[in-house]
């Protein structure tokens, strides 16, 4: 690496603090909105008051620009027209932060309900400008650098946006309970229509516009309930700054992939809508109905005989000499990649002929005992309780620590009664012992399950699904990269979701049992 590749990748990491310390300032300068303080006693007290989050907002857009101006010519991604428009940004950003401050000490007077809608009505203002200077860029010579794609999203985010703000300084002077509702359905309602104008507009294009406009949706949504739970309760708002951009970023990455995955599961290779197709031929090609019947197997067998054989451990293991070596080699395997762990195991299964020196330690050991070397990963059904003993081996040092954890922390004090009133160590564990710890068993089941139904790996590494050993996670891959049936795929993802969902739903009531209780 090159002196100035390093450069570039400091001040990549640089614009990247940069932008989040944005977003956290505008969400510093949310909790310091003007309808929530109260009259400043003097002029200096005024311009004191809610100073702090503005200047850490100039700070901010100041380093965006600055920085822009750096990177140019630095990194190979930083263009002439998103040098321009990232310091177009910070220089407006700044305008505006001051603008908005000035105007908040000039309104100081006003109720609280009028500040809020000039604020709103002038920001939504703001944004039309943006807007129709954006539409006008190819008439006006200094904005030249302003590429059709900035045009398109300036459309696509800029006139929903402007209509959510006239729109909640329209209704500022409404009670506040139907304020807040009303008020996060406009924010709702904006992010839907940049959905719809970006779906109508890519109609017509040749090229999708890409993710983007869904990004801009969550955002406003997230203002939009940002705004609600805030008004709601004035103690939440820090909560609330923390969690947004984490809200945001789940919200792109979780809950649209989701929405996307679940419309797609419903259409056939070429994007047509086909109904219920895909669940049909889940549900009735002989090939699908072993990938689903696997599955039930690896979930019913992996949490089972993991949880039992860590638990067992776990018990007779318990205040013994050496405790700690016993459970670092049981836990071992957790420190390994499932693809390792199938690459270890794969030469544990390997196979050669009868008359040639094996070289699996499994099939040597058959040898021994006098048999003949068996295809292991081959012969169905053997070869998927085969892939599922792998699983068994990585699993168990999970259940037998967190199990081994919940035993230390039964009382001593019951198990000494029970051992006064002549219970024996059978009776003592199953009365006392197994009652202590049933909330850590509900949580390492589940937590195994849901491992269980997505594994891929071992079954990808070992027999890529072949000889009768696919799974649901492995057949999603197939289909929807191998066989070119994302349709499929989805319809696979989504029934796998719909499995976990009553894992989850059972630990979830149990956990809330059990807080009750307490």
């Amino acid at each position: 690496m090159t002196t100035m590749d390093l450069v570039g990748k400091v001040l990549q990491a640089v614009v990247g603090l940069a932008a989040f310390g944005v977003v956290m300032a505008l969400l510093l300068t949310f909790l310091d909105r003007p309808e929530d303080k109260p009259r400043a006693a003097s002029w200096g007290a005024a311009i004191r008051q809610g100073l702090r989050p503005r200047v850490i907002l100039i700070a901010a857009f100041a380093l965006i620009a600055i920085l822009a101006r750096v990177l140019y010519g630095a990194v190979p991604w930083m263009t002439q027209a998103l040098t321009n428009a990232a310091i177009m940004i910070g220089v407006a950003g700044i305008v505006a932060v001051v603008l908005q401050w000035l105007l908040d000490r000039l309104l100081q007077p006003a109720p609280a309900a009028v500040r809020s809608a000039v604020m709103r009505a002038l920001g939504a203002v703001l944004v039309i400008a943006l807007v129709v200077v954006a539409m006008s860029a190819e008439r006006i010579p200094a904005l030249d650098w302003v590429t059709p794609a900035l045009v398109l999203a300036a459309t696509i985010v800029g006139w929903p946006l402007a209509a959510a703000l006239l729109a909640t300084a329209a209704i500022a002077f409404l009670p506040p309970r139907i304020r807040r509702g009303v008020r996060l359905i406009a924010w709702l309602a904006a992010a839907v229509a940049v959905v719809v104008v970006a779906l109508v507009l890519e109609q017509g294009r040749e090229q999708p516009i890409g993710v983007w406009p869904w990004a801009a949706a969550a955002g406003l949504s997230i203002i939009g309930l940002l705004g609600y739970f805030a008004d709601e309760d004035e103690d939440s708002r820090p909560m609330l700054v923390f969690l947004a951009p984490a809200a945001l970023l789940l919200t792109v990455g979780l809950v649209y992939p989701a929405i996307r995955t679940t419309v797609l599961a419903f259409t056939d290779r070429t994007g047509t809508f086909n109904g219920v197709d895909n669940f049909v031929w889940m549900f009735t090609q002989p090939e699908a109905l072993v990938t689903l019947a696997n599955t039930v197997v690896w979930v019913i067998l992996v949490p089972t005989l993991s949880t039992a054989i860590g638990l067992a451990y776990a018990v007779f293991i318990d205040k013994s000499r050496g405790e700690r070596v016993y459970k670092m080699l049981v836990f071992m395997p957790m420190a390994i990649s499932m693809v390792g762990a199938s690459i270890i195991w794969k030469f544990m299964y390997a196979y050669r002929g009868p008359e040639q020196d094996q070289i699996g330690f499994v099939n040597q050991i058959i040898v021994w005992f006098g048999g003949a070397p068996q295809q292991i990963l081959q012969n169905s059904p053997w070869n998927t309780l085969a892939l599922i003993a792998v699983m068994i081996w990585i699993q168990t040092g999970f259940a037998m620590v967190v199990l081994s954890a919940a035993i230390k922390g039964v009382p001593t004090e019951q198990l000494e009664a029970a051992q006064i009133d002549g219970a024996n160590p059978w009776q003592r564990f199953s009365n006392v012992t197994l009652p202590g710890i049933r909330t850590s068993l509900v949580v390492v089941i589940t937590t195994i399950s849901i491992a269980t139904l997505k594994v891929f790996d071992i079954v990808r590494t070992m027999t890529a699904g072949n000889f009768s050993t696919s799974v649901v996670a492995n057949e999603m891959y197939t289909q929807a990269f191998r066989s070119g049936e994302p349709g499929r795929g989805a319809a696979l993802a989504l029934i796998l979701f719909i499995m976990v969902l009553p894992i989850v739903a059972y630990n979830i009531r149990v956990l809330n049992q059990q807080k009750a209780i307490r």
